[in-house]
């Protein structure tokens, strides 16, 4: 939803360009490596979208029929499930996890299936829930359990920066639990468009001739990868400021009659709350928001919507966001004539 600040659109003016597909692009080339830097891997690989780096890094380590081990509530399933398993011919296996987060003993004792498992894939801040995050320790036992088993593994990473800005913990520290992560630009960084998948070098070659599969090679893309740099480089460190003004919005909900969602599980920028009754008054409710310029979504069950804070969003218009819920959630509360 954010819009290119002006200092990146400046940064996008002035960029260096050239032919990607070829690694002729510098500030692609420039991007890579310094994604790759701080999430400690060898490589990575700049792609279009972030569903489009994680089907490139299944494909990269599994073959077709293997199992995908995951949370059933994981963006894998609920976005790239088409691609994954009508396009790459694999397969899914679910488990429940606490909040969308696997444990080592899920790795090690999978539900009984035909098809082999082929790799373990695991999502940093859990969407579904919140924008839970993996504790490091969790997160290392249950790459270490798929290892064991000789399982890859991937990390979705969309929102690992913001996983990393509310516990500092290092990006790499994260990375090192997963074979491949896929990190977005265009979430809390605010880039207009861009992911990375980032693992060894032999790996990201690999991904690279997937990506041209895929139809995700690109040509003069510098003018795009340098918003990506711009955020990269200057947009992580305010990220705690979404997640002060999420757990705010989360606190001024939980006070509303008619919703319900409990604070202290908003550890980052999400916020999931349910409205009672939502099956036939939230489309009601959402109008009314929208109406005044508040934009929520239904999400993750019936009288479910989130709500996520980003760099243009300021502590004026959470003011405003609340204000507009607490009314919408009172009217929506009377029959409907």
């Amino acid at each position: 939803m954010t819009r290119p600040t002006a200092a990146m659109r400046r940064a996008m003016a002035d960029a260096e360009v050239g032919d990607d597909f070829y690694g002729e692009d510098p500030t692609v080339r420039r991007l890579e490596e310094e994604t790759a830097a701080v999430l400690g891997k060898e490589a990575s690989v700049f792609v279009p979208s972030g569903s489009m780096g994680n089907e490139i890094a299944v494909a990269a380590q599994t073959r077709r029929g293997d199992v995908l081990l995951l949370d059933r509530n994981s963006h894998l399933v609920y976005h790239e499930q088409t691609a994954i398993v009508g396009f790459l011919g694999r397969h899914y296996r679910f488990v429940d996890g606490d909040r969308g987060r696997l444990a080592p003993e899920q790795v090690e004792n999978p539900p009984r299936g035909h098809e082999p498992l082929g790799l373990v894939a695991m999502e940093q801040t859990q969407n579904w829930n919140n924008g839970a995050i993996y504790p490091l320790p969790r997160l290392g036992a249950v790459g270490e359990a798929a290892r064991r088993r000789g399982l890859a593994v991937h990390l979705d990473g969309a929102r690992l920066w913001n996983a990393s800005a509310a516990t500092g913990v290092p990006l790499a520290d994260y990375a090192a639990a997963a074979d491949t992560v896929m990190v977005c630009y265009s979430k809390g960084l605010g880039a207009p468009i861009g992911s990375a998948v980032a693992g060894s070098a032999a790996m990201i070659d690999k991904a690279r001739e997937i990506r041209a599969v895929f139809g995700g090679a690109m040509r003069q893309v510098g003018v795009v990868a340098a918003a990506a740099l711009h955020g990269l480089r200057h947009h992580r460190d305010r990220l705690t400021e979404d997640h002060r003004r999420a757990r705010r919005l989360a606190e001024a909900l939980a006070a509303i009659p008619g919703l319900h969602i409990d604070p202290a599980e908003v550890e980052t920028n999400i916020v999931i709350a349910e409205l009672e009754d939502g099956v036939v008054r939230l489309r009601r409710f959402l109008d009314r928001l929208a109406s005044q310029g508040i934009l929520v979504n239904a999400f993750g069950g019936p009288g479910k919507f989130r709500a996520v804070t980003h760099m243009d969003v300021d502590d004026a218009g959470i003011d405003r966001a609340i204000a507009a819920i607490r009314a919408a959630a009172g009217a929506v509360a009377e029959p409907a004539r």
